[in-house]
């Protein structure tokens, strides 16, 4: 389609468009038998699907291949499908309908289409609406990527998606993480039992392997789904968030590398000062990629980290600076050896970061940024990180 408009680094949704928001769940529906003990039919909860070229009530006056634009509040999918067999009188716990309208609940903050805000592929919805609320959670729609559109080498990636998503699309299948849950809460009961002496007691270490072990079975589910693995290679913004729950949005160069840390005691990180020469740098909307693990010691986020990090702690220079290009290579590398089913190529990464970082640059020669060591302690998997890295280089 030739609808490629961007708004923030995300296609603008549109009718013209192939996006879709799909499998929004749950949509709770109560569905026949109407019998005791469930009168109003039993309440079943369905997988729902909203299209692009379902819009109504878009913009009048700014067309995108000759249709009409998603705007804020105004518009809408005319039909979710999926909850179709819960027809009892009922019909939708919430809304008591089936086959509602989908809305859109995020949009972009600074580009507006005929006074209101544009919707754009990634932002989240709800569905089956008759009327606000809808009968469903959040759900994020998803078009393609932009970063990635911007770049010409990342054509075979695009090619990849394609053949892996076509059949069944899963631009958001999640695996559940009940397991997940459980065990990290039965460790943090084993941290307060411990209380300060926590990280030596036996059965608080033996509860946090457990949550190792299952963030290693999130990150061995989502790679083993031909869809899920093959989107790894499109890196997004780090909000609005993507990430399934259990992973987090990887900045694969570290934010950090563009800040001086912290004004005050206590300042959320997207509010530190930036660097000299980076003054358009924004945590927020700097390129991710989806990684298992809430900090830089868990799972493929610790390992990206890790890999990362050994190469920053060797070649910073006496400031402990580097330049971005190295720390573009070095993070794009990390994500290649974390995450080898992906097939992403080295180039198609750092055209992505480059897309973004490019932008965020001060005029006038480029400065330096901080080469960004934050990993694991554990010198073992330091060193192993390192071999992967730097194969047959021993001057460390």
């Amino acid at each position: 389609m030739a609808n490629q408009v961007f708004a923030n680094n995300m296609e603008v949704s549109c009718k013209a468009a192939d996006g879709k928001s799909i499998a929004c769940f749950p949509d709770v529906c109560f569905t026949p038998p109407l019998a005791p003990p469930t009168p109003l039919g039993v309440p079943i909860p369905y997988p729902n699907t909203g299209l692009a070229k379902d819009t109504t009530k878009g913009s009048r006056t700014v067309k995108i291949s000759g249709k009409e634009v998603m705007l804020k509040d105004q518009s809408y999918f005319k039909t979710s499908y999926g909850d179709e067999a819960g027809n009892t009188p009922k019909k939708g716990i919430v809304t008591s309908k089936i086959k509602g309208k989908v809305y859109f609940t995020s949009w972009s903050m600074d580009v507006k289409y005929e006074g209101k805000n544009v919707v754009r592929h990634m932002d989240l919805t709800t569905h089956n609406h008759a009327s606000q609320p809808g009968n469903t959670v959040p759900w994020p729609y998803m078009d393609r990527m932009a970063l990635a559109n911007e770049t010409a080498q990342c054509k075979s990636e695009k090619k990849q998606a394609q053949t892996a998503c076509k059949d069944t699309p899963q631009d958001k299948f999640c695996p559940d993480i009940g397991a997940l849950r459980t065990a990290s809460k039965a460790r943090q009961a084993a941290k307060r039992a411990a209380g300060d002496g926590f990280k030596g007691d036996p059965d608080y270490q033996r509860k946090h392997a457990a949550v190792q072990s299952e963030y290693g079975s999130l990150a061995k589910a989502i790679n083993d789904d031909p869809c899920q693995r093959a989107m790894r290679c499109f890196l997004a913004p780090y909000k609005p968030r993507k990430c399934c729950p259990g992973q987090t949005g990887d900045h694969l160069i570290d934010s950090a590398s563009f800040t001086d840390g912290p004004a005050s005691a206590g300042q959320s990180r997207n509010k530190h000062p930036t660097k000299a020469g980076w003054s358009n740098y924004k945590t927020d909307k700097a390129p991710v990629m989806c990684a298992e693990g809430p900090n830089q010691t868990t799972a493929t986020h610790g390992q990206l980290h890790t890999r990362r990090g050994v190469v920053a702690l060797q070649e910073a220079d006496a400031n402990g600076e580097w330049p971005r290009a190295k720390a573009t290579e070095t993070g794009a590398l990390a994500a290649k050896k974390t995450f080898p089913d992906s097939d992403c190529s080295q180039e198609c990464l750092e055209a992505q970061l480059n897309t973004y970082h490019d932008k965020a640059k001060d005029p006038g020669k480029e400065r330096p940024i901080n080469a960004c060591a934050s990993m694991t302690s554990d010198q073992h998997e330091r060193d192993k990180a390192w071999n992967e890295m730097r194969p047959g280089d021993l001057n460390r």
